[in-house]
């Protein structure tokens, strides 16, 4: 892949850490893609049913809605696309929100809410139109599969209202980062 990738350095979470690509810096360790980092989250998510699904879930898409919400404030800083820009408004109102409804799950349950980690982005070359566009796709493909995840493991309404309106707002961003990668420099 020739596109520059996101690095969040020092932002291992709760569960399967961080979704982007990060390094392990003085490790020696190559970084991880987000692919690995949304396999690690399903294969901590599988095992689970019920509450154990529902708090493990809530805990790691808080992590996950997090990183989303760091790089589309980043692309909201830096794109030139007006209908990037305006997209990565909307990543951050909704997915702050939803950070919100889950914080507040964790508490009625009595579970931990992970606590934020500062990221530190190193600059991105290119333009960041693509590299927002190219790296969300993974990223919200990450939240489709733990969502889908969700309607077999959970029995809680909330979490799988959550879920369903996951599935149908990401599922569409990314065909929506698609078309527009044909035509955004």
């Amino acid at each position: 892949m020739n596109h520059t990738r996101l690095l969040l350095l020092g932002v291992l979470l709760l569960g399967g850490g961080a979704h982007a690509q990060h390094s392990h810096a003085g490790h020696g360790a190559a970084p991880m893609t987000m692919q690995d980092m949304n396999a690690a989250d399903l294969k901590v998510l599988r095992p689970l049913k019920g509450q154990a699904f529902d708090v493990k879930f809530a805990q790691l898409m808080i992590n996950h809605h997090r990183m989303a919400v760091d790089m589309a404030r980043y692309a909201l800083k830096n794109a030139s696309d007006t209908r990037v820009r305006k997209n990565a408004q909307e990543v951050i109102t909704v997915q702050n929100r939803e950070i919100e409804q889950m914080k507040g799950w964790l508490n009625r349950w009595k579970a931990s809410v992970p606590k934020a980690s500062p990221a530190t982005m190193t600059e991105v070359k290119g333009g960041a139109d693509r590299w927002f566009l190219t790296e969300m796709i993974p990223h919200h493909q990450g939240a489709i599969d733990m969502a889908k995840l969700a309607r077999t493991r959970s029995q809680n309404k909330a979490v799988l209202n959550m879920a369903a309106a996951i599935l149908k707002t990401q599922q569409g961003e990314i065909n929506q980062y698609q078309a527009w990668l044909k035509t955004v420099k």
